[in-house]
């Protein structure tokens, strides 16, 4: 338990030599350093090498745990060398494990990952830079933030505007109608009562006052004192915290209102309020993004940590993986067969064909950014018809990857449209059998002047595709 607590104290200790603002993150185990992320492999491995790597495991082994419960995780242990073929070579950077999945044998390869050696003098060492670390980026974060010093910042809540002079005050108001047009803040109805949210305060305990009015709310003209701030952090991210009180009494606490402060670094926006929010009663939250803060680096988003790949091959008997491995050759023969088929067709269909010395759609003569040929008036009412053309969808399946479900009209149903169930039913196990795994449709479409049409319709299929179903799928109900 010592030599975790050491590597942590040393992971913390190269994140701030790093700048990296990655403390904490909710799907962080903080205990597992390094962190590992498990990768299953297609290729499988036989009983006899399983075994063999699993008597020649280093004793450096890790322990691999907060597995899910369909998971676990036994060593192998007691098997004599000489029942193993000398024929697997062990990698010297490697340990290995046996994980169970649902009943199921993986071999697992785990990276040893050196560590390194900390003592008590480096553990006192690093949590005094630590400290030391986080007092100076406050003190220059603090800095950075004086170019808000005697200005406000804006934000409207539907009835309710929030004005924010920096290390001043909070205070919320009614603002006068907005009229049409660039306004630089909202101005407050002088026939309203502003409350004071908070007031900043200094390190000394001497709280700013005003003297003046700026817009009816703060006048600024004082001495910046540096109030109380923390350094905290959410989610991988820091942020400085300010926290402001003695604001207008609260009708419901008889207590005065409070705010807290978050300044965030956001390096593609200028200073502005993101959101302010009540978390309780007279307590609230206000977050300021700046890209102020982003010139110090502990305030700049966590970098991923890296992880290292645990493969693991599912273990099969010994003649299993014989056959297995032949099946596979003969998939791969066949996958490159079909690759050659279809690079074949794909050639020959874009090669133009020559009939009686012209290139038939070579574009020669009209290309694809020449003028469309306008629809002549002898086929614009058959155009028009189109367009009122009704389609009804009386059956249609998800994917089997969406759960496979078939919806179906009721005979009832099909009966009210004049179609037969049983020519339906037909339709559909044709349709089902044509789209395999993937959703289909059929619809009826009614297009005035016209023959009423069934068609069979399967997901993702293009146009070329489309055509050749309307030839194979479509089905013309002449009622």
């Amino acid at each position: 338990m010592m030599m975790r607590l050491f590597i942590f104290v040393l992971f913390t200790y190269v994140s701030l030599l790093l700048a990296s603002p990655a403390v904490f993150s909710v799907y962080d185990d903080l205990l597992a350093y390094p962190q590992y992320e498990i990768y299953f492999s297609e290729s499988l491995v036989s009983n006899s090498e399983s075994a063999f790597l699993i008597s020649q495991k280093s004793p450096a082994s890790q322990v691999i745990s907060g597995l899910t419960r369909l998971t676990s995780i036994s060593s192998q242990q007691g098997v004599e060398n000489e029942k193993s073929p000398p024929r697997y070579p062990t990698p010297s950077d490697k340990t290995y494990e046996i994980l169970h999945l649902q009943g199921v044998p993986h071999l697992c390869s785990i990276p040893i990952i050196a560590k390194s050696q900390l003592n008590e003098t480096f553990e006192r060492e690093s949590r005094s830079l630590e400290r030391q670390e986080l007092a100076r980026a406050t003190e220059r974060a603090w800095e950075l933030l004086q170019g808000l010093d005697g200005s406000c910042l804006y934000f409207i809540s539907g009835w309710w505007s929030y004005s924010f002079c920096f290390n001043a005050e909070v205070t919320q108001f009614h603002h006068l109608t907005l009229q049409p047009g660039k306004q630089d803040s909202p101005k407050r109805d002088p026939n309203t009562k502003p409350f004071v949210l908070g007031k900043a305060t200094s390190k000394e305990g001497s709280r700013d006052s005003s003297n003046s009015k700026l817009n009816g709310l703060t006048d600024l003209h004082r001495t910046t004192q540096m109030p109380r701030l923390e350094l905290n952090s959410k989610g991988g991210t820091r942020y400085l915290v300010q926290r402001m009180e003695s604001g207008t009494i609260c009708d419901l606490t008889n207590k005065p209102r409070r705010i807290e402060i978050q300044f965030h670094c956001n390096p593609s926006m200028t200073d502005r309020i993101g959101y302010i929010k009540e978390v309780t009663t007279c307590s609230y939250l206000m977050v300021v993004y700046t890209p102020r803060l982003c010139s110090e680096v502990i305030f700049l988003p966590p970098k991923e940590n890296k992880t290292y790949n645990i493969t693991c091959r599912m273990v099969v008997e010994d003649n299993e993986l014989l056959t297995q491995d032949e099946l596979n050759n003969f998939e791969k023969v066949v996958d490159i067969d079909l690759q050659d088929i279809s690079s074949k067709t794909t050639k020959d269909a874009e090669t133009p064909k020559n009939i009686g010395g012209i290139l038939v759609g070579a574009g020669r003569w009209i290309n694809s950014e020449a003028q469309r040929i306008s629809i002549p008036e002898i086929f614009s009412n058959e155009v028009q018809d189109y367009k009122d053309q009704a389609v009804e969808i009386i059956a249609r399946a998800m994917s089997k990857a969406e759960g496979g479900q078939v919806e179906v009209a009721s005979d009832a149903d099909l009966k009210k449209l004049d179609l037969d169930p049983d020519m339906v039913e037909a339709l559909r196990i044709e349709v089902q059998k044509m789209a395999k795994e993937k959703g289909w449709k059929i619809e009826i479409v009614d297009t005035p002047g016209q023959t009423r049409e069934i068609l069979g319709i399967v997901d993702g299929e293009n146009e070329a595709d489309t055509e050749k179903k309307d030839k194979e799928g479509q089905i013309k109900d002449e009622l």
